[in-house]
């Protein structure tokens, strides 16, 4: 399947002199006793994704689960954050008993851009019902639900997620001034102030696979950080990327696992980083 060519400029050539800072930087943030890899399978997707640095702020079972899926991460201190363009959030927070205040602190001015994820959107959902967001400060960000995750923050039965995707997308990006991305067959994405909606016409039922939304939300954190602006354009690629790539391995007759699906990504990518340029 070729590019949807509303997504043309979120891809272009490295330049001759690019650095691994300069093609796009990514912190993750989750991780549980229960979950390990879950932020792990995150960090694999920014890096297939095109991020030159992810860093991690993981539980030490997350490190190890890091070590072996990306070598080239790094590991990070939750008081001591790197600089980073992009912040990703909430992939196997579980029980994690900082994860609200972790969460609040993104919120409160802690990054400029941020992907939250998971466990994060019920923090999000909590916190907003008592008032606390919006806040101050509060960065750009995406939210990435799936529809049990879009009934929490919106208080909506599933049922009607389900039957009103669209209304149900736009509802999460007008309330929580967010692009939002709704993930699930024809996955919806619509910009914060509701001016553009994207449809991704890439995926298949292979894809419902424990990990897939966490690696989905490492290739949104990337994109962002490459095109550094533009939430709506990077979270529109990075969905289509995503499956785009899961779809080329199913034609193939291959297996769509998480580990396959992340290589199937950074060969896509850099296919369309060669072929399509900012005019």
């Amino acid at each position: 399947m070729s590019l949807p060519r509303e997504l043309a400029d979120a891809f272009s050539e490295r330049p001759a002199n690019a650095h691994k800072r300069s093609v796009g930087t990514v912190a993750v943030i989750g991780g549980c006793v229960r979950f390990p890899h879950a932020p792990a399978i995150a960090a694999l997707g920014a890096r297939a994704a095109g991020a030159g640095l992810v860093g991690l702020c993981v539980p030490a079972a997350s490190r190890f689960a890091a070590a072996v899926l990306v070598p080239e991460a790094t590991f990070f201190e939750s008081g001591n954050p790197p600089v980073a363009d992009v912040f990703a959030a909430g992939m196997g927070f579980g029980d994690r008993p900082s994860a609200r205040e972790e969460v609040r602190r993104l919120l409160a001015g802690g990054c400029r851009r941020l992907v939250l994820d998971a466990d994060a959107l019920a923090v999000l959902a909590l916190l907003a019902s008592e008032g606390e967001y919006p806040c101050d400060g509060a960065p750009e960000l995406v939210l990435t639900p799936h529809e049990g995750e879009a009934a929490k923050l919106l208080g909506w039965p599933c049922e009607k997620i389900a039957s009103q995707r669209r209304a149900a997308v736009c509802e999460i990006a007008s309330r929580y001034r967010a692009t939002a991305v709704l993930k699930g067959p024809g996955t919806l994405v619509a910009s914060a102030d509701l001016s553009r909606i994207f449809e991704n016409p890439a995926g298949n039922p292979e894809m419902a696979l424990g990990g897939m939304g966490d690696l989905l939300s490492g290739v949104v954190a990337a994109r962002w950080s490459a095109l550094k602006t533009d939430a709506f354009l990077a979270a529109s690629s990075a969905v289509w990327l995503h499956s785009a790539a899961s779809d080329s391995l199913v034609a193939a007759g291959e297996d769509p696992s998480i580990a396959n699906t992340a290589a199937a990504i950074g060969s896509l990518r850099l296919e369309l980083e060669t072929k399509y340029r900012r005019t």
